[in-house]
């Protein structure tokens, strides 16, 4: 009972203690009612923290806050310093990051209200205990980020950020420089092991981190994809598919928006030379959206797709962005995005094929679509047309 007797010593406080006396640090300075608790009461408690189990925080901390309204403040602070604090430290001495399955934090945070700054000599220990488990430690386990994340707000952020500089960060880069970006047959789960760290270190030093290990392979990979003739509608996938695993503070940073700009650069010098009439100018367009999409720091829906994952279980957040929804970025959804933007009518007209093409009103003509070249029916013909000569050609 952690309350017991303490009735007792507050009638005995109301008569002993003298309220002018200042406790200056010596035995003859105490008032009777001190006397009290330094002679009988502590000894007591002295010999139970003795023998106390220290991952068995609760019953001590519940007899420290039970009493503390009638212990002068000293004698609380003796208690602190000279009976708990050494059992602590003797405590995460022995504690084993590896081995041990009780975490930490559940036997040192429950401290905290009650001695706050006291508790800063056990931290050094913890993340030099920390970091040695680190050696041989893989992003692929998520056990390391389950023993930090309780201290991302225990720690002083400039102990918290060289940590992880020190013992998370190279992990992660050298995880990325291993990552293979493969359109046809992309495992995410790298990735993912990545970017699960975005919410503990610091946004500047992931994005320095990508820009040195991700983005040049990433538009390598586009380069080569691009030589090959490609089929432009799967590239213009594929590049809101990984766009959209950034989120939108993440695409606010200069630096991620450059690399995406380089990559719609890239894009169009690809098409300008392409023989299919129109792909140019509606790489174009695609491009002027994109870049206005991050002029507002708006980011992308994340129902766009992702890398397509083929091996392995699918993670939970490519689920999210690709199952149970209809949408998907594909030219026909920008050139009726630029309808909306031209106040133009765009819809199906009901039994009416060309080519065995489904044929659309758009404003006042009527058009089809095949791959990524638009067709407009002109003159009793079908020509194909760029997408800003049809809006031109589409208004009243």
């Amino acid at each position: 009972d952690p309350s017991y007797g303490l009735h007792t010593i507050q009638q005995w406080k109301s008569l002993l203690e003298d309220y002018n006396n200042q406790y200056a640090g010596n035995s003859t300075d105490m008032d009777v009612f001190q006397r009290l608790l330094w002679d009988v009461w502590l000894p007591y408690l002295r010999t139970t923290i003795l023998k106390w189990n220290v991952r068995a925080c609760h019953p001590l901390i519940e007899v420290l806050e039970t009493w503390l309204p009638v212990l002068p403040s000293w004698i609380m602070e003796n208690i602190l310093d000279q009976l708990v604090l050494p059992r602590l430290l003797q405590e995460v001495e022995n504690w084993n990051p590896l081995t041990d399955t009780m975490p930490i934090h559940s036997w040192l945070h429950p401290w905290l209200p009650l001695m706050k700054d006291k508790l800063e000599p056990l931290y050094a220990p913890i993340r030099h205990k920390i970091a040695n488990a680190l050696t041989n430690w893989h992003p692929s386990d998520a056990s390391a980020k389950v023993i930090l994340q309780p201290w991302v707000k225990v720690f002083k952020p400039g102990h918290l950020e060289a940590f992880l500089v020190k013992n998370i960060l190279p992990k992660l880069a050298m995880c990325m420089q291993e990552f293979v970006i493969n359109p046809h047959q992309q495992i995410l789960d790298p990735w993912h092991w990545v970017m699960a760290w975005s919410d503990i270190i610091p946004i500047k030093y992931m994005v320095d981190m990508l820009e040195k290990t991700f983005f040049p392979k990433w538009r390598t990979v586009l380069c080569t994809w691009l030589s090959n003739m490609p089929n432009y509608d799967e590239i213009t996938k594929w590049y809101l598919g990984w766009k959209s695993l950034f989120s939108e503070e993440y695409l606010s940073q200069p630096s991620i928006r450059d690399n995406f700009n380089k990559a719609l650069e890239i894009m169009n010098r690809a098409v300008s030379s392409h023989i299919q009439p129109g792909v140019k100018e509606n790489m174009a367009y695609f491009s002027q959206m994109e870049r206005r999409q991050m002029v507002d720091t708006s980011g992308l829906s994340t129902t766009r797709s992702p890398p397509r994952q083929t091996t392995g279980p699918e993670p939970t957040y490519t689920r999210s962005v690709t199952a149970g929804t209809n949408y998907q970025p594909t030219f026909k959804d920008i050139i009726e995005k630029a309808a909306e933007e031209n106040g133009l009518l765009f819809m199906p007209i009901a039994g009416k094929t060309q080519e065995a093409k489904q044929v659309y009103r758009y404003g006042k003509v009527q058009i089809y679509l095949d791959r990524n070249v638009i067709f407009v029916f002109e003159n009793q013909i079908w020509i194909p047309v760029s997408l800003q000569n049809l809006i031109m050609k589409a208004k009243p």
